[in-house]
């Protein structure tokens, strides 16, 4: 589990290499970076880091993601100590449905009440010719509730079948290939570096 936090080491930014899991809820799982299966450097360790990430993540809609950058005061580190730890739920989780894991992962319980306590505060609203949950922006959970309404819809889609995790590092990504499918988050990173190590070790 996380985490100490490198704020020199991530001060550049998002880049396309954070957004690989093909799933908003699967690429803030990412957002620690390891170049083993560690899990301890937090790339979000503050809002600032948190609202720039939510700007690529494709986690909200323009108009949603205006609503939330509105009220800053809303953000307390309480909250931001509660996104860790739902983060590292979803972690928990997910290995399980990936298959790392024996069974299901008793935080799935925990994960069901969020997701239960953000229907609770959000609305069912249409959008682009069908209906979703979306979350409260006058909230201070709306960033947690985004995130767990967005996890409802990961877990009824059948990308489940198709979740991997990285063989070298601790992400996730959906596998939508064909063939022998995928083995690493992104060929230009934990890709490379595997095959670097394997030429070495020749």
């Amino acid at each position: 589990m996380v985490i100490s936090e490198s704020l020199s080491r991530f001060a550049e930014g998002w880049s396309e290499a954070d957004y690989v899991g093909g799933h908003p809820v699967l690429d803030f799982v990412n957002t620690v970076a390891d170049t083993g299966k560690t899990r301890l450097d937090d790339k979000i360790g503050r809002w600032d880091a948190m609202r720039g990430w939510a700007r690529g993540a494709g986690l909200l809609t323009g108009q949603e993601l205006a609503s939330f950058l509105q009220d800053a005061a809303l953000d307390d580190d309480g909250e931001l100590a509660r996104l860790h730890g739902f983060r590292e739920q979803v972690y928990e989780a997910i290995l399980g449905l990936a298959g790392q894991t024996d069974g299901a992962s008793p935080t799935m319980a925990g994960l069901e009440r969020s997701i239960r306590d953000a229907m609770g505060r959000g609305s069912f609203a249409g959008e682009g010719g069908r209906f979703r949950w979306r979350p409260d922006a006058r909230s201070p959970r709306r960033w947690l509730d985004a995130l767990a309404l967005a996890l409802e819809e990961l877990l009824r889609s059948q990308d489940v079948s198709r979740l991997r995790q990285c063989s070298r590092c601790t992400w996730f990504f959906i596998d939508r290939g064909r063939g022998a499918g995928r083995r690493w988050c992104d060929m230009r990173t934990c890709g490379n570096r595997a095959k670097a190590e394997a030429f070495r070790c020749r």
